[in-house]
């Protein structure tokens, strides 16, 4: 009896430890809850993890201290190629466990607009030999396979898959055929933290979940809660204020409405919201750019923010505070603004992972879009968790006006002046995909992603991209850096594009930051396209530019031989040259050789090369994608550029790029060399294709 007692003690107290273990089991189902739980992004993670992303980036880019910084081309490249099953497979993606891929994205074509069908992709977990998912991977992101919408959803030109796959011991997601553009994000758990790894029992079992939280996403509603609602007309420099109720206590739900306004999009942005929680002021932005609208109100649906046609704006982002709360909402313009709010309250249980929640903005005067640079979104000391941002674009004329990386250090990436998240592209940071200029007809909204505003004709004028973070948001214990190159497809010092910016996150209280208040940039007129298009044209009349020409000095030199030397000296040019300079490259031996790389090329194109003419140029075999196309004569006795320039003719590229190979062919006899070296001096390309008028 004494043993059947003690038995039976012992079972009473492994049981509930097991059950309590199983509970805190990261588990596709707890995975699918946490990704709509909207206090559990409030509060910093426990278990703590890190978000990291895998992606095709240009591997060039070695160093911001480094040439190759601003390497373009992201689509070619992965950790490594192996043998699987006797099978060459390009290896994407690997990790150590525990962790779970929150979200992968991909571009819908493969090496070719025409090329819908692309590769497979599989996924080895824990070690096995056999992929637990193989699958085309085009269908598995636009929701086309098991995984349906919105967990998988198609965009433009791409797709996403949100659903979680966890692992307990590792990851290898791997393609059967060569890489093609593609973002992997994932949480890296602490060794030792359980979690179930992913099987498609697990996920046949997960279905009832699967349903609650599509809804969820479908629906967005928030509960009722304590409701207060003020309606009041501002003149410039007044404010309408609400008192939050005392203690702990949450915003669940703000509504905005402009009931009237003489310019509606002026008030949008001279409008800014301010909140204040336990004396920090955490959140100051326009209303507008907090809401994804700018110069005009423009209806969409995501899963933190929403538009309404009518103009209604609301926010769902859980607002936390300790003790005391104020909102405040404050007219910057001359002109009168008739605004209602409304916002919902609710109790919250304040504990040591309570984060506030913060809106910072950020804009500049227009910039040139030559030389590229890293345009700073966010830096931040102390502990937080980012979820969410918007890009703001004004682009002066028809065509492609984002082609940079974004860049995210976290924590331990200062070290090592590395960014744990190295992107491919602006579009492709916000889920969707370019290879054709965008129109309206690219808009789209889904939960986490929105192209929520597109230029017409062909994205000039305003553009408005969002993303929201739910279980791929990125945590900081110490410090982050958001970046993301200022980059587009007119690489010219007189081109212009004006941003601006608006992150979203959370931290636990006395957070530092760089994003002060711009209640002078708030205030000032909207900048309107007519404005941007006279700066440039300005700037133009300052330079002489040819219109469409991919500048010779920018482009990078992705192959030479031993002999090569650039800037050696001086190459005469008589004249004006596009932009005012060119690629200076200078040889030394017959069959020394240079490959310059024009990226981000999708169709057949003709190509037309103007380079300098002189006496201390050279003869150069020139090829196009390992192809000889023609042997030009560079050497002259007047000093100038080609004039007519040099037709290479029409050309497919390969692996979406031109490679123009130079290969000294002679020296002419009356060339004047400078130490034994010849010069070759590339002014600008012209890529002649339908691009804008598709």
């Amino acid at each position: 009896m004494r043993n059947l007692i003690k038995y039976a003690l012992v079972i009473l107290v492994i049981l509930p430890a097991i059950a309590n273990a199983q509970e805190k089991t990261i588990t596709i189902q707890s995975l699918l809850r946490e990704m709509v739980n909207r206090d559990k992004l409030a509060t910093f993670p426990n278990p703590s993890y890190e978000c990291k992303q895998a992606s095709s980036y240009n591997r060039e880019s070695v160093s911001p201290d480094k040439p190759g910084w601003f390497a373009d081309s992201d689509g070619v490249f992965c950790i490594r190629t192996e043998m699987n099953n006797g099978q060459k497979e390009w290896v994407l993606m690997e990790d150590e466990g525990p962790g779970c891929i929150t979200k992968i994205w991909a571009v819908c074509f493969y090496y070719g607009l025409k090329n819908t069908t692309g590769a497979n992709v599989k996924f080895y977990l824990d070690g096995a030999k056999e992929p637990v998912i193989a699958t085309n991977f085009f269908k598995l992101v636009k929701g086309e396979d098991f995984v349906k919408p919105p967990f998988a959803q198609e965009s433009t030109r791409a797709g996403n898959l949100y659903f979680p796959i966890p692992y307990a011991k590792s990851c290898k997601i791997t393609m059967d055929q060569k890489v093609f553009y593609n973002i992997i994000n994932y949480r890296k758990y602490a060794k030792g933290t359980p979690v179930k790894t992913f099987t498609m029992s697990d996920f046949e079992a997960s279905k009832q979940v699967q349903q609650e939280v599509a809804e969820q996403l479908n629906n967005k509603s928030v509960k009722k809660g304590n409701v207060i609602a003020k309606k009041e007309k501002l003149a410039k420099n007044e404010a309408l204020t609400i008192k939050l109720p005392k203690k702990s206590n949450a915003v669940s739900s703000l509504v905005i409405k402009i009931k009237k306004a003489e310019n509606i999009g002026q008030a949008l942005r001279s409008t800014v919201l301010k909140a204040t929680f336990d004396g920090e002021q955490t959140v100051w932005a326009p209303i507008g750019d907090f809401f994804n609208n700018v110069e005009r109100s423009y209806p969409y649906e995501m899963w933190s923010r929403t538009v309404k046609e009518d103009g209604t704006m609301e926010c769902r982002w859980v607002m936390p505070y300790k003790k005391s709360g104020v909102l405040e909402l404050q007219n910057l313009n001359s002109q009168e603004v008739e605004l209602a709010v409304e916002v919902q309250t609710k109790p919250w249980k304040w504990n040591k992972h309570s984060m506030h929640f913060c809106a910072t903005w950020r804009m500049d005067e227009p910039y040139p879009t030559f030389p590229i640079f890293d345009w700073n979104f966010l830096e931040a000391e102390g502990k937080g968790v980012i979820v969410g941002d918007q890009w703001t674009v004004l682009n002066p004329r028809e065509g492609w006006w984002g082609e940079g990386d974004e860049k995210i250090y976290v924590d331990n990436d200062f070290k090592r002046n590395f960014p744990s998240h190295f992107g491919t592209g602006t579009e492709d940071y916000y889920g969707w995909a370019g290879g054709v200029v965008p129109t309206p007809k690219d808009e789209f909204s889904q939960p986490f992603l929105g192209n929520v505003m597109v230029g017409n004709p062909r994205s000039m004028g305003y553009n408005v991209c969002s993303r929201v973070r739910s279980l791929d948001a990125i945590p900081f214990k110490n410090k982050i850096k958001f970046d993301v190159e200022a980059s587009c497809g007119t690489r010219q010092r007189w081109h212009y594009l004006q941003y601006s910016q608006t992150t979203f996150w959370y931290a636990l209280p006395g957070i530092k930051h760089n994003r002060k208040p711009l209640p002078e940039m708030a205030a000032m007129k909207v900048p309107t396209l007519k404005d941007l298009q006279d700066k440039v044209k300005a700037a133009k009349q300052k330079q002489y530019v040819v219109d469409g020409a991919i500048e010779g000095e920018i482009l990078p030199i992705m192959k030479k031989s031993q002999g090569i030397v650039e800037n050696f000296s001086k190459i005469p040019v008589w004249g004006e040259l596009s932009s005012g300079a060119m690629k200076n490259i200078w040889f030394s031996e017959l069959g020394d050789y240079v490959d310059i790389k024009l990226s981000e090329q999708f169709e057949k194109s003709k190509l037309i090369l103007c380079a300098a003419v002189g006496k201390v140029n050279g003869r150069f075999n020139i090829y196009i994608n390992g192809k000889k196309v023609t042997t030009q004569e560079f050497n002259s006795e007047h000093n100038g550029v080609t004039t007519p320039n040099v037709d290479l003719g029409s050309h497919e590229p390969v692996d979406n790029a031109y490679i123009v190979r130079f290969e000294l062919a002679g020296r002419h006899k009356r060339a004047h060399q400078k130490e034994g070296k010849i010069a070759l001096g590339i002014d600008f390309f012209l890529v002649q294709n339908n691009f804008l008028k598709r």
